[in-house]
């Protein structure tokens, strides 16, 4: 059934040509082809850029080398359809743990059945693959804390259990820098609880094995962060590229941020930060009351897990995302802007899609505890039937005006594919073998639309021909396009006497490009 949910939302999208309006979704695929379409198969490896982490585009490279699926957006779509089906497992997996069966469907089917969960898992970005491998996560963790006790009944031995943990982490640590905080946050906990453990087991086989997982989880999580410092060395010669070099969040915020503008909104404040974030997430959830209404029953259903807490304690591992994102609105160059808070616009909504798990869960722990406190039990399905009623609302609310993370894309795609619709129109009348010279960090969707084979063009991932092509397009290039600002612009103006303009396109809100080619000679 999940299966078939996903495959028709993106049928559906496709068919509304939707699942190309993020312009992250559009750089992902493009990084992914970039490994097997590039000038050198010698720099294939160093084709994975620096800020962004590799393991999303590593998962498209099966199927982006095929030109359909990487000219329609559907290679990035199959990891993050299977992400979708794999995280709703997660949620009836946690919880069939601890609760009825029932709260498992009713949790799977709320996290499952979100319309800006089902609109994104059909994109390629990467919040649905991290959310399953952030669910999968704690799952694992709850069922090594379940087997360290005696007698315990579990699937799989504790220190396998540990293991699985491990592996889930370092691939949500591959995937979203939000990976790294848990990744310490439950590395943390980890230790401690095993530190707790090994002073009470006297059985020494099994202190051995479990040192012997403990010993892997902590050396595989260790290994990605320094896996990726090494990596951002070796390509930029800057081992912090990810954070502070031109491609970085704190980069993008510095350009984009007029010259005395005031603060984003939660700059510097955690607490308007964290407000900030909680909005995002409620909106994702529905129309503003019914997201408020939502919100209190996930705040309610926390409530019952801190009471019970010996038993429920690892759920509230779920509310991780609102304290990093809070920190990162706050202090790490990461604004979001939504439409009925200033500045009423729309930049990173699509984050509140990260507290997911905590409306599903929650508020289904919530119906299960009040269930029990009926009388007589032949009412106890009303709580379940309420929250179904609730949920049905909420989400029919969002479909009466539109998800919110399409609107996002909607919003900020506009005039940038405008301006792709006309670079790829000149560009699908070129000779097939034609060289081009052209910066892809801002219109490589143009190159993708018209299919142009990325070994054709000449970019700022082509070391070293970018450089010599920049000291003189007309030797180097048949066709140069330079987008007003850009490398290939400052470049083209500085040999104007040795270019001929063919087309200038000019779009609002988007840079002049400019389409040039070596003058001929007489």
């Amino acid at each position: 059934m999940l299966g078939f949910i996903s495959v028709a939302a993106l049928l559906w999208y496709y068919a509304h040509q939707q699942i190309l309006l993020y312009g992250d979704a559009v750089a992902h695929i493009n990084i992914a082809r970039r490994v097997v379409d590039n000038r050198s198969w010698l720099s294939s490896f160093f084709q994975l850029g620096t800020v962004w982490l590799p393991l999303p585009h590593i998962l498209m490279v099966p199927f982006v080398w095929n030109r359909l699926l990487w000219t329609s957006g559907i290679a990035g779509s199959v990891a993050t359809m299977v992400s979708y089906v794999v995280g709703s497992l997660g949620i009836f997996r946690l919880l069939r743990a601890r609760a009825p069966q029932s709260a498992g469907y009713l949790a799977a089917a709320t996290y499952a059945l979100n319309p800006n969960l089902l609109y994104m898992q059909t994109t390629a970005m990467n919040e649905p693959l991290y959310l399953a491998l952030f669910i999968w996560a704690i799952v694992y963790f709850d069922q090594w804390l379940r087997g360290l006790a005696p007698g315990a009944e579990i699937d799989r031995p504790p220190e396998r259990a540990l293991e699985y943990c491990g592996i889930v982490l370092a691939g949500g640590a591959a995937t979203r820098y939000d990976g790294w905080f848990f990744a310490a946050i439950t590395g943390t906990l980890v230790v401690a609880i095993f530190v707790r453990w090994w002073r009470t087991t006297i059985d020494k086989a099994r202190r051995r094995r479990m040192a012997k997982s403990l010993a892997e989880f902590l050396l595989l999580n260790a290994l990605v962060p320094v896996f990726w410092l090494a990596y951002n060395h070796r390509v930029s010669g800057r081992a912090m590229d990810w954070a502070n070099g031109p491609y970085s969040a704190k980069a993008i915020a510095e350009r984009t941020t007029a010259r005395g503008a005031p603060p984003y909104p939660g700059q510097g404040h955690m607490v308007t930060a964290g407000m900030y974030f909680l909005k995002a997430a409620k909106l994702n959830l529905g129309s503003e009351r019914w997201g408020d209404l939502l919100f209190a029953l996930a705040v309610a259903g926390t409530g019952v897990a801190l009471w019970r807490f010996r038993t429920y304690w690892t759920w509230l591992l779920l509310w991780a995302p609102l304290i990093f994102y809070s920190l990162s609105i706050a202090y790490g160059s990461v604004p979001i802007f939504i439409p009925v808070w200033w500045p009423f616009s729309y930049y990173n909504v699509r984050y509140g899609l990260e507290l997911l798990p905590v409306f599903a869960v929650f508020p289904a722990l919530l119906s299960v505890f009040l269930a029990e406190q009926i009388r007589p039990p032949a009412r106890r399905l009303l709580p379940a039937l309420v929250l179904i009623a609730v949920v049905t609302a909420s989400y029919l609310s969002i479909y009466a005006s539109t998800p919110i993370t399409l609107q996002e894309a909607r919003v900020n795609a506009h005039t940038r594919m405008i301006l792709e619709d006309a670079l790829a129109r000149f560009f699908v009348s070129l000779p097939p073998s034609t060289t081009l010279l052209m910066y892809q960090g801002e219109h490589v969707g143009a190159l993708q639309q018209a299919g142009i084979p990325l070994r054709n063009v000449i970019s700022e991932v082509s070391h070293p021909d970018w450089e010599w092509a920049l000291l003189d397009p007309a030797k180097h290039a048949e066709v140069i396009v330079g987008c007003k600002g850009d490398p290939v612009w400052m470049a083209a103006r500085e040999h104007r006497g040795e270019l001929d303009e063919l087309l200038a396109i000019t779009v609002p809100q988007q840079a002049k490009c400019v389409i040039y080619r070596p003058k001929q000679k007489k």
